[in-house]
């Protein structure tokens, strides 16, 4: 989505980035919080977990690893179109080399609610299901698999708490390049035709 230069000279908007330092210490922190948190609740439950490490268990990880990020983008996509009913051809994938990281963009404004669906309906999603397969299979290769399923929100956590204090009234869009949002006045938020079916 192309802002009017126009509109926005003559009407305030705020611009949202997130800092690519504080994600990459997030990311660490959570990767390394979610599998001391597995490992300690795996021990005081007496479950035993299996350290040998294997030429399989390694495919498993890298296997599990890509299908996560299909999915994870996958999933931002899925919020954006059923939440926000914005239609397929608004939802674009890429790869930002610049952070070394996997996109979904949407490139229709979405309400602050929806927006904040938008950002954490991986993290709420990937979760269970990690953790479901590390229960199953209790080893190494799952544990880091768990805690790059968390580390792998970092970024969408960051998003999150910079939008939680925005008024459930605004639109928001999603940066096409960077990490991160505009909050847009309601005049480019919302064509005329979608007022008037507000």
């Amino acid at each position: 989505m192309l802002l009017n230069t126009e509109i926005c000279q003559e009407q305030e908007f705020h611009e949202v980035y997130i800092n690519k330092v504080y994600m990459n210490i997030l990311s660490l922190f959570m990767f390394f919080l979610a599998f001391n948190i597995v490992f300690a609740v795996q021990v005081l439950s007496f479950q035993e977990i299996e350290l040998h490490y294997t030429h399989t268990d390694l495919w498993k990880l890298l296997g599990s690893i890509f299908l996560l990020i299909i999915f994870h983008e996958a999933l931002h996509a899925f919020a954006a179109l059923l939440c926000g009913r914005v239609p397929w051809h608004s939802i674009h994938f890429g790869f930002k080399w610049q952070w070394f990281v996997f996109y979904c963009h949407c490139d229709k404004p979405l309400k602050v609610n929806t927006y904040r669906i938008f950002a954490l309906f991986p993290l709420i999603v990937t979760t269970p299901i990690a953790g479901l397969i590390f229960w199953l299979d209790p080893s190494i290769w799952s544990i880091l698999f768990f805690s790059c399923t968390i580390a792998a929100c970092a970024g969408d956590v960051l998003l999150f708490f910079k939008v939680r204090p925005v008024k459930n009234d605004k639109w928001i869009q999603d940066h096409p390049s960077e990490p991160g949002f505009y909050i847009l006045p309601e005049a480019i938020a919302v064509s005329p035709e979608e007022h008037h079916h507000r």
